[in-house]
Parts: C-alpha cells; structure tokens; sequence
C-alpha cells in the first residue's frame, strides 16, 4: 500500500473520533496553524491539554513511518521534517537553544541585577552549565539579535 492511501485511511478512521471530541475542544480552530511543523504542533497542543487534529498525527505518522523505511539512513529530523542537517541544525538543538535564552531573558526581566553579567552568573549556578558565563552572554546577544523583527 502506498503512503498516500495510509494516509487517507488513517485520516478517514481518525476524522469521526474527532467530531465527537471536536466541540469539547472550542475555541480550538483546527484551521489555525499552532506551529511551523507537525513536531512542535503537536508538543504544543497536548502541553496544553488539547487533542491533536488528524492531519497532525497523520504528518507524525507519515513522518515514522519514512524514518522506518529507511533502515537507519534517515535521522528522525530527516524523516519528520524533510531536513538533513548537522547537530546545531536540528529541531531539538534550536529548541533546547531557544528555551535556554527565553528562560534567562524572564529571568532578567523578573529580578534586579546591577549588570547582565551578575544575572547570567546568578542564573547559571544552579544549573549544570558546561559553558562559561562570557560564551552564554555572548550566544545570548546573539540570540537576542536574531529575535528583532
């Protein structure tokens, strides 16, 4: 059976268990994307607490189901996502990354430091930080940089 037809089945057998659930999910609009892939779509949706529509675990299906096929030839990024990449390139690295520098600018935000270095060293004691407060404070700029619109 080809990959379109599983995923036909799939939808079509996942589609009336959704319209039972559907109305118990409003104001959820299935039609609004929550995010840029169906990875993170679904993180997003059943950390909060939400049923993920079928077309979103059909993609994760359709996802596993290539990264099987390919005996070990595909990461998971690859077969999820379409994307080869190197380690820095990678869904997780550049969630983890995001997190990290999200987590210290709420960080900053919410106490009173005299200077940026005093809230990265305050920040990174408890953590088990192998990198240096100079390399964080400068990833952070740079991080901070990429965010402006």
């Amino acid at each position: 059976m080809d990959i379109t037809a599983i995923k036909k089945r799939a939808q079509s057998l996942l589609e009336p268990i959704w319209a039972k659930i559907e109305p118990d999910l409003k104001p959820f609009h299935r039609e609004a994307p929550v995010a840029y892939n169906p990875i993170s779509a679904f993180t997003y949706l059943v950390e909060m607490g939400k049923y993920p529509p079928p077309e979103i675990m059909v993609d994760l299906m359709e996802g596993f189901l290539d990264y099987f096929e390919s005996n070990g030839d595909k990461s998971l990024d690859e077969a999820l996502l379409g994307i080869k990449h190197t380690k820095y390139e990678s869904l997780s690295y550049k969630q983890e990354y995001s997190l990290r520098y999200t987590t210290f600018d709420w960080f900053v935000f919410s106490n009173e430091f005299d200077s940026l270095d005093d809230a990265a060293e305050e920040f990174l004691k408890p953590l088990d930080e192998k990198t240096d407060q100079d390399t964080f404070l400068r990833n952070y700029r740079r991080w901070k940089e990429k965010k402006k619109p």
